[in-house]
């Protein structure tokens, strides 16, 4: 078993998230993660879209829906709403199975109104909710108020329809069948299969992790995935190692990763990542490697916020150094900088404030805005950092 220090361990997952072969494809980057959140608030560029420019600097807002439409990749569930690469489409079917057999939502199957949901596709194509007049649908539930969005919920959820378009939050519907390239494998995975997908997924897209941390909020057996997990470090299919400060905890990789790791030169880079960031999502994981305790303060009242609405964390190279709360004023076209607050550990000198001006500055263009507006209370946390 290999033992690592902690500052290889972050270098080496910092690595595993953001360290691309020049020029990756939008559609490279979400394979490799494995997928990339959906997520509703729009403060600055939603979640995924975020996520996809901090990987690719280049990347334009539209290229999500084309890979929809070309088919490249698919809408579904990971550990939250999710773009996931088509080829890992049979993988999604664990989940649709058990949706179907009832470990879904929490209110009942409703069979006809889920009938006249997909006849109408059917004999109409692709729809969306506000295709469908709510005379002609009703629910059993006198406290659900829209069983139209139940139903397709529903049967989304089991794999019967998929999301061929987002329209802003509206989604368009099909039938699966129609949806699906016509090479795709749609063979139900073995428990074994499914369970080896996901290993290997997280090990590629976050280098390290614990058997706990692998298929984050998904409901799977742990007991049997620790069983695969073992007998694949029997095999050679991947390696356990520890990390120093961490004793006692098993930390999986995948064959010669670490190895290779190690004969690789890394630049520092200056990232502002999205609050659902592939590599922020569990925060527990995030607290314990990188000894940052980050909270997303938009679900906190706003007396209690001590960074603000919407932080961003800061990451310069594998540390993470502060948080900013920003927001995109669209009609002014204005990039408001709302408060900053900088880690303690952390000595502001002159190349990581060079950095992070950087950064703000692309991140201020890549939101369709041409001005930086500090308010006062980022000017009393470190705002005057800001500007030269």
């Amino acid at each position: 078993m290999q033992k690592l220090n902690i500052k290889t361990a972050r270098q080496f997952i910092i690595s595993n998230q953001f360290d691309f072969e020049k020029n990756p494809t939008t559609q490279e980057i979400i394979q490799h993660l494995g997928y990339v959140q959906i997520d509703t608030i729009s403060v600055i560029h939603r979640t995924h879209h975020h996520v996809l420019w901090t990987r690719k600097p280049k990347y334009q807002i539209g290229e999500i829906q084309g890979l929809v439409k070309e088919k490249k990749i698919f809408d579904y569930w990971a550990h939250a709403a999710s773009y996931l690469p088509i080829e890992d489409y049979r993988f999604s079917l664990i989940r649709k199975n058990q949706v179907g057999e009832g470990d879904g939502f929490w209110y009942e199957r409703n069979p006809k109104n889920m009938k006249f949901i997909v006849d109408r596709i059917k004999a109409e194509g692709p729809l969306m909710s506000r295709d469908f007049k709510k005379e002609n649908i009703k629910s059993d539930i006198p406290w659900v108020k829209s069983p139209i969005n139940q139903a397709l919920m529903q049967l989304f959820s089991e794999g019967k329809i998929m999301i061929v378009e987002r329209q802003g939050f509206q989604k368009k519907f099909d039938l699966t069948e129609r949806a699906l390239p016509q090479n795709i494998n749609t063979k139900m995975p073995t428990e074994k299969e499914y369970f080896k997908y996901l290993i290997q997924r997280d090990l590629r897209a976050h280098g390290l992790k614990k058997a706990r941390e692998i298929g984050y909020l998904l409901k799977i057996d742990r007991k049997k995935l620790k069983t695969v997990l073992d007998g694949m470090v029997k095999s050679g299919e991947i390696e356990a190692n520890e990390i120093k400060g961490l004793e006692g905890e098993t930390y999986f990789s995948l064959p010669n990763a670490l190895t290779n790791f190690s004969n690789k030169k890394t630049k520092k880079q200056f990232n502002i990542l999205s609050p659902f960031d592939n590599v922020l999502i569990q925060r527990k994981r995030v607290k314990e490697i990188f000894d940052f305790d980050y909270l997303l303060e938009c679900y906190v009242p706003e007396a209690k916020r001590k960074v603000g609405y919407f932080s961003l964390p800061l990451l310069y190279g594998s540390e993470f150094v502060g948080q900013i709360d920003l927001k995109a004023d669209r009609k002014k076209k204005q990039l408001l900088v709302r408060n900053l607050v900088w880690e303690n550990k952390v000595k502001r000198s002159d190349t990581i404030l060079n950095a992070f001006r950087k950064k703000l500055y692309q991140l201020m263009l890549f939101n369709n805005c041409n001005e930086l507006v500090l308010e006062k209370k980022a000017k009393t946390a470190g705002g005057d950092f800001l500007i030269t």
